[in-house]
């Protein structure tokens, strides 16, 4: 019987390990995921960077239109200026004159502005990418660890099933269909108790009697508040 419980213990560790491998499987892609996420929304921030670049270059080029059309304006208004035959016809040409200057003013503030902005977007691109570069490399490596963990983590779930399988198969057959009628009803069916006396499956404490008998390793056990089987350990 001690054989037969050395088994069954193998089978419990060889349980466990399984299901906490397939947690780690199940968890591998998701945070795979959630680092190809980080990479993207950092990319995406550079991309924001950039297309802002552009669109300033474009403002900027249509700012410039903008005062070649004002100067136009001008020109043609103080050539007009002296074909001119009243005093309201000369102050209506020079306020409107102003109004153009001040319109060319408030251009070039802009052009300033956008100027301005291109310096200071060139300068914060310059320290994201270089961020971004580091940021990019150390997700990819966590990524390729984990992706070769996932690799090595299946081959030992592969192999721990067909000796958790060849385990269960040399169990004695009362023992065997004691074993999957519990693990059919409970998560565990296998549990261990070492001399605090505490079932670890459902946490009540064994009869001294049962402590007893456990440790003497000569007979399958069998929890009384769960109906589990127990182990010495």
């Amino acid at each position: 019987m001690e054989e037969v419980l050395e088994r069954l213990a193998r089978i419990k560790d060889l349980s466990e390990e399984i299901k906490k491998n397939e947690v780690i499987l199940k968890n591998i892609p998701e945070t795979i995921d959630r680092l190809k996420k980080e990479i993207d929304q950092k990319n995406r921030q550079v991309n924001q960077m950039k297309n802002r670049l552009i669109e300033i270059k474009k403002l900027y080029k249509l700012k410039e239109g903008d005062i070649a059309d004002n100067e136009n304006k001008i020109n043609k208004l103080n050539q007009q200026i002296h074909a001119v035959k009243t005093n309201e016809e000369y102050r209506a040409i020079l306020k409107e004159i102003e109004f153009l200057k001040n319109a060319r003013t408030a251009i070039e503030d802009e052009m300033i502005s956008l100027l301005e902005e291109e310096e200071t977007l060139k300068q914060s691109l310059g320290n994201l990418e270089r961020e971004i570069k580091e940021f990019v490399e150390q997700k990819n490596k966590e990524i390729q660890d984990l992706e070769r963990q996932k690799e090595q983590i299946a081959q030992t779930q592969e192999k721990n099933k067909f000796i958790f399988q060849d385990e269960i198969k040399k169990l004695p057959e009362e023992v065997r269909k004691i074993y999957e009628r519990i693990i059919a009803a409970r998560e565990r069916a296998i549990c261990v108790v070492s001399d605090d006396g505490i079932c670890t499956g459902c946490f009540t404490n064994v009869t001294p009697q049962t402590l007893n008998e456990l440790r003497k390793k000569d007979r399958l056990v069998l929890c009384d508040s769960c109906g589990r089987i127990l182990i010495y350990g």
